[in-house]
């Protein structure tokens, strides 16, 4: 009888490579942007993850499209919740607190330091 000494190893290389709930560092990478409305606004921002910690940057844009400001991300992750503060390149800051509700599909709270927090907002995953 032949023995297959490297199927095992083949195996155990292909199933490492899936994702897991032990592995969530793909979980939130990718770009993620507001809804479309009839303006042309939108919060664009792309996330990298190591770990729980979660990194990017991103874009604000308001009427027609129009770049508004730009801001880097900095945060962490227990899946399914995801915490991001944003630091915009003029020294105001942002935070979201969200969950997953779907692979592709983040909602939470948007508070911005003396405002009204904007309850069940949403960002979609392009």
């Amino acid at each position: 009888m032949r023995r297959l000494f490297g199927l095992p190893l083949l195996a155990l290389a292909i199933l490492s490579g899936c994702d897991s709930p032990a592995a969530p560092t793909s979980r939130n990478a990718g770009t993620w942007r507001t809804p479309p409305i009839p303006s042309g606004g939108a919060t664009v921002f792309s996330l990298d993850t190591a770990g729980p910690r979660v990194t990017g940057e991103g874009e604000e844009y308001g009427v027609m499209g129009r770049a508004q400001g730009a801001f880097t991300i900095t945060g962490h992750q227990a899946y399914p919740a995801i915490t991001l503060t944003l630091s915009y390149g003029s020294g105001r800051a942002a935070t979201y607190s969200a969950s997953f509700q779907t692979p592709d599909r983040l909602l939470g709270t948007w508070t911005v330091p003396g405002q009204p927090p904007v309850d069940s907002l949403v960002f979609l995953r392009q």
